[in-house]
């Protein structure tokens, strides 16, 4: 409860500083796909599993995003202005890993010992987000986004394993990440087209996949930084 507060005490902070812009309309609502690199962090699991793994995945790229937002000018200055937003967003990890299927179990409930891998593992996720653009002229803005992401639901699957097994899921509210984003747009009429690359990246570690099963070091952690090499575009509507 404690970060959730900073991160919205932060947001308002910075927007407090500002005042408006003649660039931008007072709403965006945009749309963005994204790209990120595969998390391959296996740590001390057995080690020819883990060479395997890694030998039968060697692309670089495997997490995929989706996102819409909707944001409201709360300040704006000559060439700067920014926007509140909230949104909902989608990501697909698709690198093949063992995983605590043991985490989705209701008290009580058993389930066997056996190793179980995943190939598909979605989240869905409310952004609260402060995006800032400076105006550069001729239709050019560089961006700079804060954003904190809370995760609402999640689900495990293995498109070639059993119905009966798969997917493994669970409904919950609790703050997921908090990134940096910094980009470079094209105004076009009311159309804003814009590349963004994360920056920086405080994620909670996720006891799903980072566990005893990978003999994880981290057992007194919540928290890291960890920025595997990210990017977006976005199409945004301002009005």
């Amino acid at each position: 409860m404690k970060k959730e507060i900073l991160t919205l005490g932060v947001l308002f902070a910075i927007q407090s500083v500002c005042c408006q812009a003649q660039g931008l309309g007072d709403w965006i609502v945009s749309a963005n796909i994204g790209i990120e690199a595969h998390d391959k962090r296996l740590f001390d699991y057995a080690r020819p599993e883990r060479e395997a793994l890694s030998r039968i995945q060697p692309e670089f790229w495997g997490t995929y995003h989706f996102g819409l937002n909707a944001r409201r000018k709360v300040c704006h200055n000559r060439r700067f202005s920014s926007f509140l937003g909230l949104g909902l967003g989608y990501e697909k990890a698709t690198f093949i890993r063992p995983f605590d299927h043991k985490f989705f179990l209701e008290p009580g409930e058993f389930d066997t010992d056996f190793l179980k891998l995943l190939n598909r593992y979605k989240k869905v996720l409310t952004p609260l987000s402060l995006l800032a653009f400076y105006e550069l002229g001729d239709h050019w803005f560089i961006s700079g986004e804060l954003a904190s992401s809370f995760l609402v639901f999640r689900s495990i699957d293995h498109t070639e394993r059993s119905r009966a097994v798969f997917p493994y899921s669970e409904g919950t509210f609790e703050l997921d990440d908090i990134q940096l984003r910094l980009g470079v747009n094209y105004r076009l009429g009311k159309l804003i087209i814009g590349l963004h690359s994360r920056v920086a990246n405080f994620q909670k570690i996720d006891r799903v996949i980072f566990n005893r099963i990978v003999k994880d070091p981290r057992t007194d952690q919540t928290w890291e930084w960890y920025n595997p090499l990210r990017f977006d575009l976005t199409v945004g509507y301002t009005w």
